[in-house]
């Protein structure tokens, strides 16, 4: 799902809580905007350490742009567990997909977000290895470098997201 399906997702989003208000407001309510906003932060250090990652390599520095990718997973991992824990505390709660409208979208969007979050994590996984020792180093750091910012971008779009998500379903309505 590349940004322009998530664009689609929000505006179906929009035009179905412009058709249910108080519904959504009231769903709304049932999430935590304290751990939605925690997990902002979270992301937004996490990129904080990708984007250094690429000042580094772009300095040639490869081992401390390694150490910045692996610092900028190990916080990102927290992501998934409070998301894993919100969606604990739903499903025990008895809401689910099936509740109505507005969890349809929760558990959608943020369902999406969690599999890109992942896709994003296995790519940082594989930039935090280095540059290529199967390729001449004249080819592996200027290689490594194109794919650093690539892998750094993706990540950064999937912090983007996170933002929006956050927005349209733990902000809008909420108390």
């Amino acid at each position: 799902m590349d940004c322009s399906s998530f664009g689609l997702l929000f505006l179906v989003f929009m035009i179905e809580r412009m058709r249910q208000v108080a519904l959504f407001d009231q769903s709304s309510h049932h999430l935590n905007a304290g751990l939605g906003f925690f997990n902002a932060c979270v992301l937004i250090t996490s990129s904080w350490f990708v984007a250094r990652a690429n000042v580094f390599g772009r300095d040639g520095q490869f081992d401390a742009a390694r150490r910045q990718l692996w610092i900028g997973m190990a916080i990102a991992a927290i992501f998934a567990v409070v998301k894993i824990f919100e969606y604990y505390v739903k499903v025990s709660a008895g809401i689910t997909v099936k509740t109505n409208a507005f969890f349809l979208f929760y558990y959608a969007l943020t369902g999406i977000h969690l599999v890109h979050y992942l896709g994003g994590m296995v790519i940082l996984g594989i930039l935090a290895q280095g540059p290529s020792p199967f390729l001449p180093e004249a080819e592996a750091k200027p290689h490594y470098l194109r794919w650093l910012e690539g892998g750094s971008l993706y990540w950064h779009m999937v912090d983007l997201l996170w933002i929006f998500i956050f927005s349209i379903l733990y902000l809008i309505g909420a108390r």
